[in-house]
């Protein structure tokens, strides 16, 4: 069975995301050290910055990382 746009879309989404969150965090660490997190919630809107989890374990999806860039 052929593979779907919807699921083409998907995959190209989770591959983004997989490759932006290591270089969103190392660079957000680089530029604000200790204040990264709170800088990177700061960049996003209010309803973004309360799905965002922890520190330790921030959940990114590709529109917050989009935003936080």
């Amino acid at each position: 069975m052929a593979i779907t746009n919807h699921e083409r879309i998907g995959k190209a989404l989770d591959l983004l995301k997989d490759g932006l969150c290591p270089f969103v965090e190392r660079e957000m660490k680089a530029q604000h050290a200790q204040q990264w997190f709170e800088q990177a919630k700061e960049s996003v809107s209010d309803s973004q910055a309360n799905l965002f989890g922890t520190e330790a374990a921030p959940r990114w999806d590709v529109a917050t990382l989009l935003s936080v860039m």
